[in-house]
């Protein structure tokens, strides 16, 4: 216990003093975080730990404070880099559209999520190059395309039938209580979601195994942030935490790896 105490006690005394010696050995570094849009002070380390903690609907509330605060763009010091948030749909369009050049690609993933995106290899984190141009042409020719969605009709048509039995099975079970629509309505999602995916009907027990994985990755996967601050550190100091998600991680690919091979 001593040596944990000792341990936390000497991270949180040596972030504040590195951070000053930062700014006082990188004046160019520091001066150009004077170009950044307004936002909250933030305290070494305790600043960034307390948006860390926090999950995705507990920043967007945040977020709306304080664009009423400091206008429709702010800079928040989440993790050990800044992230900016525009709340303008002018503004928005200003960096994307007219200047997407400047703002196409993305920069390092943090520590969590590379290993949720194999290492950036997901559309909404590869970086602008042939891997993100390969992964959009996929989704938008081969699954978002017209054509390509009027040819899933048999698929849609076949879980519908899905979803049906399992109402009129449950309404059978459960005559005198209420019946839960949400868990059918999910699973018969799940399994025209799969055929699109992976292009094979899958049984229940497969459907419910994707289904387990990817909701324990969604729903914990916030648990995990404070991993992102000093990677190399928290493995130490959170060490039953990097195993949980290494461990949920492995769960995922062994469930969906097979079927991809398939």
């Amino acid at each position: 216990m001593e040596t944990w105490f000792i341990i936390v006690t000497t991270l949180c005394i040596s972030a504040p003093i590195k951070s000053l010696f930062n700014l006082i050995l990188s004046p160019s570094s520091s001066s150009s975080y004077k170009n950044l849009p307004p936002g909250p002070a933030t305290v070494p380390v305790i600043g960034n730990f307390l948006w860390l903690r926090k999950s995705f609907s507990e920043i967007e509330q945040g977020l709306r404070d304080l664009w009423g605060k400091y206008g429709p763009i702010i800079t928040l010091r989440i993790g050990h880099r800044p992230a900016i948030f525009v709340s303008s749909h002018s503004i928005a369009h200003h960096a994307l559209i007219q200047n997407g050049a400047h703002f196409s690609d993305r920069p390092k993933a943090l520590a969590t999520v590379k290993i949720f995106s194999s290492n950036q290899h997901t559309i909404s984190s590869a970086a602008y190059g042939p891997t993100w141009r390969l992964l959009r042409r996929n989704l938008t020719s081969e699954i978002l395309h017209p054509s390509r969605v009027k040819s899933y009709t048999h698929a849609r048509q076949w879980v519908l039938g899905i979803l049906i039995h399992r109402l009129l099975d449950s309404a059978e079970d459960s005559s005198t209580e209420a019946m839960k629509m949400v868990h059918h309505f999910q699973y018969a999602m799940f399994c025209l979601l799969a055929l699109m995916c992976f292009g094979d009907r899958l049984d229940e027990k497969q459907i419910t195994q994707i289904e387990t994985v990817q909701r324990a990755m969604l729903l914990r996967s916030s648990r995990f942030n404070m991993l992102n601050y000093w990677p190399k550190l928290g493995k130490i100091v959170f060490h039953n935490s990097w195993n949980e998600l290494m461990r949920m991680r492995r769960d995922q690919e062994e469930v969906l790896i097979p079927r991809i091979k398939a």
